[in-house]
């Protein structure tokens, strides 16, 4: 694009769930100091992500619930997109699943927009849905690490495709909040305090960790915040199993689930590690970016797009399903207060380097320009 204006970006969303994909809408929203990007809403159901665009002044489209068993509720949303981007005329619109493509997809088509596609994971999800979305032309492919990149390039053929990390805005806690937030949590304030903040779904290594921390029991010095809260069912399921498991290794008074909290980042920036032991292959990992961001090394698996976030200026990464790999890492940070101000160094350059706000969006806003 030329310059002479932003470029419009319109984000067509279910809007229901409040994960990773949820948090970079967010950030698009606030926008950070980029002047080469607007971007606009368009959701089908109200939930926490439309009370957080609305905090950033966002503007926001309900185009009202819609549900693959109910044809007229999907053709109803059609009609109203497709009057809305009559309307705001965006450059491009971007889809963020394959629910959104394939029952959204086709009114994008009808307006003559470009109709862009951003893959937060390589893998395929409901099996009708990704064959639905199969039959809903893209013109573009936005894929949030090379790791999606890579291992998509059979489902997508043919598609134009771009990697595009994804922005992280920095959260700086006021100096002695970490005293504050570990009495508030009855954590003592000499503690090294282990975190994890990610979705409650087994493969995101909590069940490790905890495995990898029951070896570690005979050490004093450590304590262990989980961030997080269920949302659907079988995450219930295994919150509930991480209690019984937590408390059948006698670790409750060390192990905390803290549940769902708003201010995630103070809890990572009065923490002194983030382990985060992933069982499956993480697609990019906003929860690394933030804790590195917070100053925190980073001890996680190389899986999936890991690699590309920690390296060994910021953290440590090892075997996948392998407890203790992780309990001999957290051990070695614990006993050597050094490598961990080493680590936390390299760990808030490696977080500028990689979700600078403005950078990425600028860097969105040329893949999407050249569409």
């Amino acid at each position: 694009m030329s310059g002479a204006r932003p470029l419009r970006a319109l984000h067509v969303h279910s809007g229901n769930m409040f994960g990773g994909v949820e948090r970079i809408l967010e950030t698009l929203a606030c926008g950070g100091e980029s002047s080469r990007m607007t971007s606009s809403f368009a959701l089908c159901f109200e939930g926490r992500l439309t009370s957080a665009l609305a905090r950033c002044r966002a503007s926001v489209t309900d185009l009202g619930p819609v549900r693959t068993t109910r044809p007229w509720q999907v053709a109803r949303a059609r009609a109203q997109l497709a009057s809305l981007i009559e309307r705001a005329q965006p450059d491009v619109v971007l889809v963020h699943s394959a629910w959104s493509q394939a029952l959204l997809g086709p009114a994008v088509h009808g307006t003559g927009r470009r109709l862009v596609r951003w893959l937060h994971a390589p893998d395929p999800g409901n099996r009708w849905l990704e064959l639905a979305a199969a039959r809903v032309r893209l013109d573009l492919l936005i894929c949030n690490s090379r790791y999606t990149d890579e291992a998509s390039r059979a489902r997508f053929p043919g598609v134009p495709r771009e990697v595009c990390y994804a922005p992280v805005p920095v959260t700086v806690a006021p100096d002695g909040d970490r005293a504050v937030v570990r009495a508030s949590l009855q954590t003592p304030a000499d503690a090294i305090v282990v975190a994890l903040a990610a979705r409650m779904e087994a493969w995101k290594g909590q069940r490790t960790l905890v495995d990898a921390l029951s070896r570690l029991r005979d050490d004093p010095r450590w304590h262990c915040w989980i961030v997080g809260s269920a949302q659907v069912t079988a995450e219930s399921a295994f919150v509930d199993e991480l209690n019984r498991r937590i408390d059948s290794l006698g670790l409750a008074s060390r192990v905390q689930l803290l549940g769902h909290r708003d201010d995630a980042g103070r809890l990572l920036a009065s923490a002194d590690v983030y382990c985060q032991p992933n069982d499956g292959p993480e697609p990019y990992g906003l929860s690394f970016v933030e804790a590195l961001a917070a100053g925190l090394p980073v001890v996680s698996t190389r899986l999936g797009a890991i690699p590309e976030i920690v390296d060994d200026t910021c953290g440590v990464l090892v075997a996948p399903r392998a407890p203790e790999e992780v309990a001999s890492a957290l051990s070695q940070l614990l006993g050597d207060p050094e490598r961990r101000r080493r680590l936390a160094h390299g760990a808030r350059a490696r977080a500028a380097a990689l979700g600078d706000v403005t950078r990425r969006i600028d860097a969105l806003a040329d893949a999407l320009a050249k569409s």
